[in-house]
Formats: structure tokens, C-alpha cells, sequence
């Protein structure tokens, strides 16, 4: 059975111009109404055809960019990485926001696919079942950004988390630091809480050091969490002497650096602190914060790269896999050397 508008309308048990205002004049319709006929779009996979409505000029393709929080520090560099490459192949990018909603991030999905977006970026979010499921009615490519699928069979473009966590540990143990602790973020998060978690604790097991649970604190990748997660390990400090603290952002790492000054203490003369991202605000603290950089343009370009070649092949992927790029160690000012008897 072919669905029209006017099924959809029945089914959601509304009149057709509601369905009408909520393919074109959302604002309109009240949330619930509209979110009724939306779930029955959904689950009929009736996306209507925006090409009408103007949203294409010369029938140039649309991919579409799915981000947690527009707000973050790194997605403006991911989004470079991704604008270049897109205005270089003719494409045009369309943005979705989903503020760190889980259910906005499935809502990103249907709505860059009813505006007729030929393929999507999806950045971040890990893409458990529900996602994975969500991506396969789609019928168009997806590829990942900085985050990967559950089963591996989506082309994904990341660092290695797991890698740069031990060479953040490794650095700092080459600098004479042997107590090290961490701000991690969630291990309830599998692509920058727990794995980077596992590359600090491969580390020390690696280089024989102690790795104690009160060595541990964990925040949620913001400039507050890192603060205050300094501070806990601030009160288990004459326990457990740490000289050096790896964060797994660099937001929490400033958050750190604050908590430092806050105690009467400096960085890096009191303690020594390494972050991970290398955003742009890291070079303009003082002090400079060393820190692990992703290639976040690279990144973005590349995902660009691996939709224009599955548009070439109708929509199958080259490569259907993680594919890991390079991280950087990013020396400044926020680590010292010292020697292993000051430690």
C-alpha cells in the first residue's frame, strides 16, 4: 500500500493540513500532536519529498550533520573539516543540534532524512542497537565521527581513545611523574569515558605504578565537573601523592587548573596536569595546556570523503569499519619533569 499524507493523518488520527503544517510549519502544532505524526512517519518510512519545497537549488546533494551540542569547543573545528570538503565536492551541509538529548539525536535522524538529506554525519553519541536500527531504516549512507557502532559495520572516523589515554600516562611518566591520577569522564560512556579510562589504567599496569581507585575521579567532560573532581582528588592527595593528573577533556582539565589555583597551588610546579582534545582555548590559558589533539578537521573531512564515495556507489561504503586516525602529543607549559625521588 502506497502511504500518502492522508494516510498518515489517519493513522495519527489528525486532518491532512495538520499533518501539512507539521511538514512545513512545525512551530504551529503542539508538541504532542506533533510528535504523534512524526512517529507515524517513522514507523512507515513516509519521508515526503522537500526538493519542492525549495530546499535543493540546481540538484545539488545535501548531507546532513547530526551533533550532541553545537556548543562544544571541538565541533566548530569538526565542522570546518566537514564545510570545507562538502563546499569543495558542490554539497550542501545542513546542521541538527540535538543539545544532548538522546531521543533529539533518533528525532536528528528522521528529520535530516524527511528534509532529504542524501547521506549524515552522525558525530559522538555511541550507536548502540537503538541508534543502529534507527541508521538501517534511514536507507541512505550514515557514516560516524569521533564516535564508532557497537557492531563495527558503519565507517567510523576516530582516534583511537584508548591508544592516546596510554601515550597521555606514558608522557607524563617519561616527564618523572610515577603517581598519576585521572579525571575520567563516565564509564558508562564507551567512546571518551571508559576507554580512555582503560588506556590510563593499561599504563600504569604497563609501567608498574600504583593505580588505587581514590586515584580516580570522574566528571562529565565540563569545565565545572573538572573542578570539581580536583578536588576529590585533592583530599585523598596525602594518600596518594600524585605528582600528575591525566583529564579526559580539556574542559575538565581547565576545570582542574582552576581547582589548583583555588588551593594556594600552581600548574605545572605543584602539580602537573595533561588534557585530551586540544581545543582552541587550550593554547590561550595560561598556562598553556598540554594536551592530547584529535584531528578533528581531518576527521570531518574524511566522513565527507566516505559519503561522497558511497553516493558514487549507491550508497555501499569502501569501508564499513573504525578507521583510526593519528593523535598528537601537544607540548606547553602545563607539565614539568621532576625526579623520581620528589615524587
Amino acid at each position: 500500500m502506497k502511504v500518502t499524507i492522508r494516510t498518515i493523518a489517519q493513522l495519527a488520527g489528525v486532518s491532512v493540513p495538520t499533518v501539512s503544517r507539521v511538514l512545513n510549519s512545525p512551530e504551529l502544532v503542539k508538541q504532542e500532536t506533533r510528535q504523534r505524526v512524526f512517529d507515524v512517519m517513522e514507523e512507515h518510512d513516509y519521508f515526503p519529498d522537500e526538493r519542492a519545497r525549495g530546499l535543493r537549488s540546481n540538484n545539488a546533494r545535501i548531507i546532513g550533520v547530526i551533533t550532541p551540542r553545537i556548543r562544544d569547543f571541538f565541533f566548530g573545528l569538526l565542522y570546518q573539516g566537514i564545510y570545507d570538503a562538502a563546499t569543495a565536492a558542490g554539497l550542501q551541509v545542513l546542521t541538527f543540534d540535538a543539545d544532548l538529548d538522546e531521543g533529539r539525536l533518533l528525532e536528528g535522524l528522521t528529520t535530516l532524512k524527511r528534509q532529504q538529506c542524501d547521506g549524515i554525519i552522525f558525530s559522538s553519541a555511541f550507536v548502540g542497537d537503538v541508534y543502529a536500527q534507527h541508521i538501517k531504516r534511514l536507507g541512505i549512507p550514515v557514516v560516524l565521527a569521533l564516535t564508532e557502532s557497537d557492531s563495527r559495520d558503519l565507517p567510523a572516523y576516530k582516534v583511537d581513545d584508548v591508544n592516546a589515554a596510554f601515550d597521555a600516562v606514558a608522557y607524563l611518566v617519561a616527564r618523572g611523574h610515577r603517581k598519576i591520577g585521572m579525571i575520567s569522564g563516565p564509564v558508562t560512556d564507551p567512546i571518551a569515558g571508559s576507554s580512555r579510562l582503560e588506556g590510563y589504567e593499561r599504563a600504569l599496569a604497563h609501567y608498574q605504578l600504583s593505580c588505587s581507585p581514590e586515584q580516580v575521579a570522574y566528571g562529565n567532560f565540563r569545565y565545572e565537573h573538572g573542578r570539581m573532581a580536583m578536588d576529590q582528588l585533592f583530599e585523598a592527595r596525602e594518600r596518594t601523592g600524585i605528582t600528575a593528573v591525566f583529564c579526559a577533556s580539556d574542559e575538565m582539565a581547565l576545570g582542574a587548573m582552576r581547582c589548583v589555583y583555588d588551593h594556594g597551588l600552581s600548574v605545572p610546579e605543584d602539580i602537573s596536569i595533561i588534557g585530551f582534545d586540544n581545543i582552541s582555548v587550550s593554547d590561550m590559558v595560561t598556562p598553556k595546556l598540554t594536551t592530547i589533539a584529535q584531528p578533528f578537521e581531518q576527521i570531518g573531512y574524511e566522513a565527507v570523503q566516505s559519503l561522497l564515495t558511497a553516493f558514487r556507489r549507491q550508497g555501499k561504503h569502501l569501508v564499513s569499519e573504525t578507521c583510526y586516525l593519528q593523535h598528537r602529543i601537544i607540548v606547553r607549559e602545563t607539565v614539568r619533569g621532576i625526579t623520581y625521588d620528589s615524587s
